[in-house]
């Protein structure tokens, strides 16, 4: 039970809160940046509710973050991987950027993985 409680605690420290906030609100910055070009015209109704969107990714990335360490750690706990550091670095910023496209959906559910883990 200590371990849980010690893993929740160094997920949810400031430093990895930190981290996926900074990630997350890049990741939003640059796609406000792509939606709100003067050659892509779009209804003003339509950009405010694609940014509420972004945001509210951005919010919701650093639970859904959580859960794929948590996740992670549950099936490759100890495994090492040896690969170039620019192919990693590719890798980590995919992971990423396809985690806060899908934290509106995986946010709760990882939420809801979290809280189950730290409850038993």
């Amino acid at each position: 039970m200590k371990n849980c409680y010690r893993e929740l605690g160094h997920m949810f420290g400031p430093d990895f809160v930190g981290k996926s906030f900074a990630i997350a609100f890049v990741l939003e910055g640059l796609m406000i940046t792509f939606l709100t070009q003067p050659s892509r015209p779009s209804h003003p109704f339509m950009t405010v509710m694609t940014i509420a969107m972004y945001t509210l990714s951005s919010l919701l990335f650093p639970f859904t973050r959580a859960g794929w360490e948590a996740f992670k750690d549950l099936f490759a706990s100890d495994t090492i991987l040896v690969i170039p550091s620019i192919i990693w670095m590719i890798l980590a910023f995919l992971v990423s950027a396809i985690l806060w496209q899908g934290s509106i959906f995986l946010g709760p559910i990882a939420i809801w993985y979290l809280f189950g883990r730290h409850q038993y």
